[in-house]
């Protein structure tokens, strides 16, 4: 008989956050949903679209963790806010993922998220409810700028150089 090995359990609640994004890179689903309640809510907005799903015995917060996983790139997570209570806490952060995905094709995505976790009996913190908002990134090198024109209110603006006083 071969050893299970369990997936971590969060003890502070933001790190049932990394726990998911850092499964969902490893490409591990079964413990990415181990972050969450029975009966948990994913609210997602892939391109402006939102979606409403629940984790109630059936895969649908699975089936929607998988899509994502299936880009085959890591999620990175930062933590920008916890508000914490004995019962409750919300956490607040950002979401990204940057890379080649399996089409050859670059992807970058990212968005602001929040979850609302409770404490366990076992003392773990899952996830009740989860909201993603993951678009498009903007590009890395912003739209060109025109040069200055004559009857600009401020000189040289644009053209990459300080202003003459």
């Amino acid at each position: 008989m071969s050893d299970l090995i369990r997936p971590p359990v969060a003890r502070r609640p933001e790190e049932a956050l990394e726990l998911v994004a850092q499964a969902l890179s490893d490409g591990d689903l079964e413990a990415a949903l181990a972050q969450y309640e029975k009966g948990a809510l994913l609210a997602y907005w892939p391109e402006g679209t939102p979606r409403r799903t629940s984790y109630d015995g059936n895969d649908d917060v699975g089936q929607a963790l998988a899509s994502f996983m299936a880009l085959r790139l890591p999620l990175s997570v930062r933590i920008t806010s916890v508000l914490e209570s004995p019962e409750l806490a919300l956490v607040i952060c950002e979401r990204r993922v940057a890379g080649t995905g399996p089409d050859g094709e670059q992807v970058r995505l990212n968005g602001h998220g929040c979850a609302v976790l409770r404490p366990q009996p076992d003392g773990a913190w899952r996830i009740a409810a989860d909201a993603w908002s993951v678009g498009a990134e903007l590009p890395l090198d912003p739209a060109e700028i025109p040069p200055a024109a004559a009857g600009d209110p401020v000189r040289c603006e644009g053209q990459g150089g300080p202003p003459d006083h």
